[in-house]
């Protein structure tokens, strides 16, 4: 045991020598030069409070072979230039910056905020820290749910759409006959029209008991590396120019609801999104309960069926809104004149309220020559109607008892995770970059950035 003696000596208890302190200071000293060599590149932090850095060291044995580098050993290892990200930088740049502003106005943000004008973050930085991020995010999601599905032992697969509507069994409506039969008695329509009503295919759910997945893709300008331009030379010598048709980049994002309980998923591909909800389904006990998919069109609704098809309880709804928008479309080109076109569409639509199909394709067929303008967008429409029958249900009685109509909750969802951020002023993303930023939205909006940026790890269960 040591013992002080005099200032600035030490002695050991037996008293057997005094070393003065300054000499201690200095053999420790060799020794660490010795045994420590110091790094040739520091290690760069970027940091809530600012960017800065700190030496590291290895230690090494008399033959100069390395024991262990503290800059690995004991901090994140890093390559070259590159900057360890503390969790609160990225909750600052990432959550309250790059998905909320842009990234030049997010990089002046943070570093206005940490006094660093000058030699701060640039915004190009957060621009690859934010792709990054979201390909870490998505892998993630990506493994995470090729374990849940092998973990439950389920097998799935991928359908043509003739096999997969072949298979498809439409279920049993849940809600009493009684119920739904003293409902449509009440509408206000004509008599005849009511048996139809209570006719129609598409099934009613118990509200409470239902997952409801409301399914869309939202498209984002895609990057171009150069601008395309094509010069043709016409006959007559006259040369023009023009331009190659606009390519989007399509994410697909999913408003998943039960209970009053939310989540968010997205990815590119619908396929991959679809694996994506089944997994969370899996995850989250859900995948027996009733799923009621809200959907805008029939290239989403063979999609859903060539996926879903094993499932004995399933149901697909089109999305009200875009419903009567594609009728409204369909007879402006294709009657003489507004009035008639409102006339028609009104027509039309009380009935396809109350789902009733067929007597809308009988109406449009019957309907005079001289209120026509051109009969091959009638025959469109009525071509678009037979085609989305089987998701066309009775809207009036979904409504009266307390079911949903509207696939609005997945708009909302494209509103939050793409279009607010990545569809203003002209801006055009890469793949990666525009899923990676919504994948990063998500995150928020699914109160898991906290966890994600801590441990790495994503709960992937219902968030209230």
């Amino acid at each position: 045991m040591r013992t002080s003696t005099a200032k600035g000596q030490l002695s050991c208890s037996q008293g057997r020598f005094i070393l003065p302190l300054e000499r201690y200071i200095e053999r420790r000293s060799r020794d660490f030069q010795r045994y420590f060599k110091k790094n040739s590149t520091d290690y760069h932090v970027d940091g809530e409070i600012g960017r800065f850095s700190f030496e590291v060291y290895s230690k090494v044995d008399p033959y100069g072979e390395a024991f262990y580098n503290t800059g690995r050993e004991f901090f994140t290892p890093l390559q070259g230039e590159e900057k360890y990200l503390t969790e609160g930088f990225k909750e600052v740049a990432l959550i309250y910056g790059t998905t909320e502003i842009s990234f030049r106005k997010s990089a002046a943000l943070i570093n206005r905020i940490r006094y660093q004008e000058n030699g701060g973050t640039p915004y190009s930085t957060l621009n690859d820290i934010t792709e990054t991020e979201g390909s870490e995010i998505q892998n993630h999601l990506n493994n995470k749910s090729l374990t849940i599905i092998e973990s439950n032992h389920f097998i799935n697969e991928i359908k043509t759409i003739e096999a997969a509507v072949d298979s498809f069994i439409v279920m049993p409506s849940e809600l009493e006959s009684k119920e739904i039969g003293k409902i449509v008695e009440g509408l206000p329509i004509e008599e005849s029209l009511k048996p139809q009503i209570l006719n129609n295919p598409v099934p009613y759910e118990l509200p409470w008991e239902a997952v409801n997945i409301c399914l869309d893709d939202v498209g984002a300008k895609e990057q171009k590396t150069t601008r395309e331009k094509k010069a043709l030379e016409k006959d007559d010598g006259i040369t023009t120019t023009t331009r190659k048709k606009r390519k989007y980049v399509q994410n697909t994002v999913i408003h998943v609801e039960h209970k009053e309980k939310f989540y968010l998923l997205n990815g590119y591909g619908i396929f991959y999104v679809l694996r994506l909800l089944l997994a969370f389904l899996l995850h989250n006990d859900l995948h027996e309960k009733v799923l009621v998919f809200y959907i805008d069109g029939h290239s989403l609704y063979s999609k859903v069926l060539q996926y879903f098809s094993w499932h004995k309880r399933v149901i697909i709804i089109l999305d009200w809104y875009h419903l009567q928008k594609k009728c409204a479309e369909l007879l402006s080109m294709a009657l003489a004149g507004r009035k008639i076109r409102n006339e028609v569409l009104a027509k039309i639509k009380s009935l396809l309220w109350h789902g009733l199909v067929d007597e809308t394709i009988s109406y449009l067929s019957n309907l005079p020559a001289d209120k026509i303008k051109n009969k091959k967008e009638i025959t469109h429409l009525i071509k678009y109607l037979r085609k989305n029958r089987p998701m066309i249900p009775a809207y009036s009685v979904r409504k009266k008892v307390g079911l949903g109509n509207s696939s609005n909750r997945g708009e909302k969802a494209n509103e939050l995770l793409v279009s607010q951020r990545q569809k203003h002023k002209g801006m055009s993303w890469s793949k990666s970059g525009s899923v990676s930023l919504a994948s990063i939205t998500a995150l928020s909006k699914n109160k898991e950035h906290k966890r994600w940026f801590q441990d790495g790890e994503i709960d992937f269960k219902l968030a209230s």
